[in-house]
């Protein structure tokens, strides 16, 4: 089984440790991107709730812009 490289969320040091990070002892994620797929069959849902967070954070796009 390869080892892949962790990234702590609270530090951002990089590791290969499975659970906590040696540094700080935060939780750590794989900082690699899924496999693309054209069959991407949870596309729509991530598309959705990308828009969700984006008008969460920025507010709905102002009309006439990139129609």
């Amino acid at each position: 089984m390869p080892k892949r490289l962790r990234r702590c969320k609270e530090c951002g040091e990089y590791t290969l440790q499975r659970d906590r990070c040696p540094h700080c002892g935060g939780e750590v994620e794989v900082p690699h991107p899924p496999r693309f797929s054209p069959e991407d069959p949870y596309g729509k849902y991530r598309r959705r709730l990308k828009k969700k967070v984006w008008i969460k954070k920025f507010g709905p796009p102002p009309r006439g812009e990139g129609e």
